[in-house]
């Protein structure tokens, strides 16, 4: 199995690659990557994501690296809508497979045009840009990762995506934290 610390080192190689920051050479296929990483090397993760952001800019590989972190766009929409305190209380009064039945209402998730993915867009301006996606087992469970890329795929098509997801990823199905498994997504390619 490869470690973490192998796997950023070989995302460092890819996003160098101007295929990679293109997205030529993948027969058509949507450009979206997993990162699967063993939940306790979430420090490390987002040490290096922080790095890369800072060191593989415009200035030094020639392409804009832009992170979304699901859980604070989640709360950020949240605040937005002005029901980010009713989150809370209703987690609390009505648990939380209720509190994820009415977040995934409100941010619709089953629609390709979440809000997720809006606020995605409307904040993906400059080329070549790859995606970075964080946050993801800090929004679990009450958005599934799957639920994300499946809608994504849809509308952000022309730039590299990489997701980081903490848990494992077997080119078929998802396992959070290598224990939840979720519905199967198979568009990504593996970062190993």
């Amino acid at each position: 199995m490869t470690t973490t610390a192998v796997k950023i080192k070989h995302l460092r190689e890819k996003i160098a690659d101007p295929d990679f920051q293109e997205n030529r050479g993948l027969s058509n296929e949507v450009s979206y990557y997993i990162l699967a990483f063993a939940p306790h090397d979430q420090p490390m993760v987002s040490d290096e994501v922080l790095s890369m952001r800072q060191q593989l800019n415009r200035d030094t590989v020639g392409v804009d690296i832009v992170e979304f972190n699901l859980y604070k766009i989640m709360w950020q929409i949240l605040d937005e809508m002005g029901i980010s305190d009713d989150v809370l209380t209703m987690e609390k009064e009505d648990g939380i497979g209720y509190l994820v039945e009415q977040l995934n209402n409100a941010l619709e998730m089953t629609s390709s045009e979440n809000l997720f993915v809006q606020y995605m867009q409307q904040r993906l301006t400059s080329d070549p840009t790859v995606v970075f996606v964080t946050g993801i087992g800090d929004i679990f469970p009450l958005i599934r990762t799957h639920k994300v890329l499946n809608t994504m795929h849809q509308v952000i098509t022309d730039r590299p995506v990489v997701f980081f997801y903490p848990g494992t990823y077997d080119n078929l199905s998802l396992s959070m934290f290598g224990e939840s498994k979720e519905d199967n997504y198979y568009r990504a390619f593996q970062i190993n």
